[in-house]
């Protein structure tokens, strides 16, 4: 029954553990990809660098994810799909995964490490590998990716994607906030673009050499330093001062404590109080006789036993006459 109940908690830890993981997956960036010069559109702007391509060369759009734990996670057998009908609560879970396409286990990609990110190829060409998926993203209209659980049901992450120009992505940047990235700011498989924090590049071009952030990191440090020798010199002093007056106070009560003592020797016989004088002069007498001819010895916590010798203790008496030899004449 123990071994039974142990495999059971064993169980559910380990599927609470997974779903937790589960759930450090976010969508990073999407890229949609406008094939053929936007389709045929000779109005259109056409993307002047190669988007991002797949194991066999191919330009396709792609989503890319994030584990955006400091631990490694699994990603594998998770869904993801951009048809809004698997919002449906009613739905069963097996109906819910034939809407959606699966990421299949197997693959050691799949296994993704803290703070990294995972790409997949949505062109709908599942035969050509683990990182593609069966469906492709529209072109010139919005839509929202949807990342369920394995177990089809809990939804992790979802995003909506507004109409994208040609050549950008729609990427999450400082935490949950999504920007429109351009062209040559797209940035698959690697982290997104952060803002610039202007204070940082102006004190970059006032102290190109370091000078001066030099000088404050040192300022920092002695300064902590200085504090913390001023805080155990101060500290020492009072920890000093405490222990002498606790000596003086044990002094103190050991004077108050003796003078009782010698105030109540003085009282001598008196009825209501003070020891009776034969008993301190029986006392101080066994003191002497201990001293002076007692059995024990001036080292303390050492037992002294004067040995007293005894015929009890002779061998001789232990063993018979030695029988005498006479030789025949």
């Amino acid at each position: 029954m123990r071994k039974l109940l142990s495999v059971i908690s064993f169980l559910i830890a380990s599927s609470a553990a997974f779903a937790q993981g589960a759930h450090d997956f976010k969508f990073n960036e999407v890229f949609v990809h406008a094939p053929a010069c936007c389709g045929g559109d000779s109005t259109a702007t056409c993307s002047k660098t190669p988007s991002y391509v797949d194991e066999y060369g191919q330009s396709a759009s792609w989503i890319e994810i994030e584990n955006t734990s400091y631990s490694t996670h699994e990603i594998r057998n998770c869904f993801i799909t951009i048809n809004p009908a698997v919002l449906d609560k009613t739905m069963s879970a097996p109906e819910r995964e034939k809407l959606m396409s699966v990421i299949p286990a197997g693959d050691p990609r799949t296994s993704i490490g803290a703070k990294q990110r995972i790409t997949f190829f949505a062109d709908g060409h599942t035969n050509r590998g683990t990182l593609h998926l069966n469906f492709t993203l529209p072109v010139g209209k919005p839509f929202t990716l949807y990342l369920f659980d394995g177990n089809a049901v809990d939804l992790l992450d979802s995003v909506r994607v507004e109409t994208l120009p040609v050549g950008s992505s729609f990427a999450r940047i400082n935490g949950d906030e999504w920007q429109v990235l351009e062209e040559d700011k797209v940035t698959p498989n690697a982290p997104n673009l952060v803002y610039h924090n202007d204070k940082i590049r102006e004190f970059k071009e006032k102290d190109p050499y370091g000078i001066a952030m030099t000088l404050m990191c040192m300022g920092v440090v002695f300064s902590c330093l200085i504090l913390l020798f001023v805080f155990f010199h101060i500290f020492g002093w009072a920890m000093n001062r405490a222990a002498k007056l606790a000596r003086v106070r044990a002094i103190r009560a050991i004077h108050d404590q003796a003078s009782k003592m010698v105030e109540m020797a003085k009282q001598g016989t008196t009825e209501t109080r003070g020891i009776d004088m034969e008993t301190y002069t029986a006392v101080i007498g066994m003191a002497l006789h201990e001293y002076f001819g007692g059995t024990h010895d001036l080292e303390s916590g050492i037992l002294t036993i004067n040995q007293t010798p005894t015929t009890w203790a002779d061998k001789s008496h232990e063993l018979r006459v030695t029988p005498q030899h006479h030789q025949a004449n």
